[in-house]
């Protein structure tokens, strides 16, 4: 059997100098590779494809199956305009479609309605769903699959094949860390998250691969690729917290055994850490944390379903004394936000380089999947739901505040996004490559364009708790952030950290 996976072209409203490798399809792959089948992965972005030349390059392979993984609404149109021009080209064959992925999963509805009768949807995991494809086209059944199926999630990881990587070339090439996944899911039921709507209901909210399993593919991805950064992509990379440092010991424990040299990010939740914990995986090579902070109010943790955790602050400063890069996960804007609470959290941000343009202005959505979401669609049932859903603030001022505080920092985004996602990257050449140089130029990019977020952030903040805000201002701010996020941009460029300058310098205008 011959299949065709791909990856559409997301419309994001934006800006993300980050394209991570089709890490969900490389283990559908895989899995689909060790039953004997021939497979083409194609992604828009990676392969650097429009939707004509994709479909194109999928039909040219002449598939049995064509799948697609389908993250947002964002995508619909470029998973459709491939669909048609696949079709007009198999007019003489039957080519079998499948459409998955967190869309699929969180808003199957509006799946069913959007996309072509003829693509079977699947929830949740994917793995074992194309095994049942694949036996079922052999048998000559695959036509009795219902239009949606629930994928059975895979509850022991480490019965999966490791994922395949067509792309490793593109990553040594920009020097960016390989993809792990340890585990599936999160320990948390944040009722903003849409973690518990991706699993399957009744099933483990967190299913972890074994410590030395995941250092088996470290060690196949350093011997076959040259890999040594990885990031993990994991939600929740330590699992229950009682058992964390368990699992952190046999981690390392692992790498130790193997004679490992590399670096590696995780993404954690605070009350799973501890500076024994920190001390462990730092011996491992633990070069970047993506910590869930969310609030620093035990109220607003405790309506979200979020555990609170007392020493988050102390733990985000060991981690930087250990000369671990932190970024944080942060919610200053919810419909319970008030001036008061955003000041008292912003200045705890900013006293712990927290404060960039992600944590300034990220807010709260009901996402599909999420209790949230949920939540708002029963209380507007004549509504139509089409993607998240922006919530509105118990404060109307606070509305107005948001707003303005986008449009002042808007020239800022792309360039102090560069920066800051350009990190993990740096960090790792310091430690290899001894290029501590160019690390502290990083480090001293990323504080201006801070300096910069912060103190638009807290003059704003300023004038709308005063009540009086000198609108005038407002576009002289503004013209001056332009001129800054071009002055970042230059710099950026100039010295190595932007492979492609032209969609940076279009988006600070």
């Amino acid at each position: 059997m011959r299949w065709v996976l791909f990856r559409p072209e997301n419309q994001s409203l934006f800006y993300d100098p980050e394209t991570q490798e089709p890490l969900g399809l490389e283990y559908l792959s895989a899995m689909l590779t060790g039953l004997g089948c021939d497979v083409l992965i194609l992604d828009s972005v990676l392969d650097n494809l429009n939707n004509i030349k994709l479909a194109r390059r999928a039909v040219s392979f002449k598939p049995d199956a064509i799948g697609v993984s389908i993250t947002t609404d964002r995508e619909l149109d470029s998973v459709l305009s491939t669909y048609a021009e696949c079709k007009r080209l198999t007019t003489d064959r039957q080519v079998h479609w499948f459409a998955g992925g967190n869309y699929v999963t969180c808003e199957y509805r509006n799946a069913c309605e959007a996309l072509p009768e003829d693509i079977r949807l699947v929830k949740y995991d994917g793995e074992l769903f194309v095994k049942k494809v694949y036996d079922l086209w052999n048998d000559g059944l695959i036509n009795t699959l219902p239009r949606l199926s629930d994928g059975e999630p895979v509850e022991n990881m480490d019965e999966l094949p490791f994922p395949q990587r067509p792309y490793h070339y593109y990553l040594k090439h920009f020097g960016w860390a390989f993809n792990v996944q340890g585990s599936r899911g999160c320990c948390s039921a944040c009722k903003y998250c849409a973690s518990s709507g991706m699993r399957g209901h009744g099933r483990y909210p967190w299913r972890g691969r074994s410590p030395e399993h995941m250092v088996d593919e470290l060690i196949f991805l350093n011997q076959n690729f040259g890999a040594q950064t990885f990031n993990f992509v994991d939600e929740d990379f330590l699992g229950p917290p009682i058992r964390a440092l368990n699992r952190a010991k046999r981690f390392t424990d692992a790498v130790k055994a193997a004679k490992l040299n590399m670096t590696f990010g995780i993404q954690v939740r605070p009350n799973a850490l501890s500076e024994e914990i920190i001390d462990t995986l730092a011996d491992a090579g633990l070069k970047y944390v993506f910590m869930g902070i969310e609030s620093d109010n035990p109220e607003d943790l405790k309506r979200w379903g979020r555990a609170y955790c007392a020493n988050t602050w102390s733990l985000v400063r060991y981690l930087q004394k250990k000369e671990i890069e932190v970024n944080a996960g942060t919610l200053l804007f919810h419909p319970e936000s008030t001036f008061e609470g955003i000041r008292t959290f912003a200045t705890k941000l900013k006293e712990h380089g927290l404060l960039n343009f992600r944590t300034a202005v990220n807010r709260m959505d009901a996402i599909p999947g999420s209790i949230y979401h949920d939540e708002y669609m029963a209380d507007h049932p004549n509504e139509q739901s089409k993607g998240s859903i922006q919530l509105p603030f118990n404060h109307s001022e606070i509305e107005s505040f948001y707003e303005t505080l986008i449009q002042v920092l808007q020239p800022i985004e792309a360039p102090s996004m560069h920066a800051l996602c350009a990190m993990p990257i740096a960090q790792t050449n310091r430690f290899f490559k001894n290029e501590d140089d160019s690390f502290q130029l990083l480090k001293r990019i990323n504080n201006s364009c801070d300096t910069a977020v912060s103190d638009c952030f807290f003059l704003l903040l300023d004038w709308y708790e005063k009540g009086a805000v000198p609108n005038p201002i407002i576009d002289v701010i503004r013209n001056g952030n332009r001129a800054f996020g071009r002055e970042i941009a230059d710099l950026l460029v100039e010295n190595g950290f932007v492979e492609s300058p032209e969609s940076l310098f279009q988006t600070v205008g």
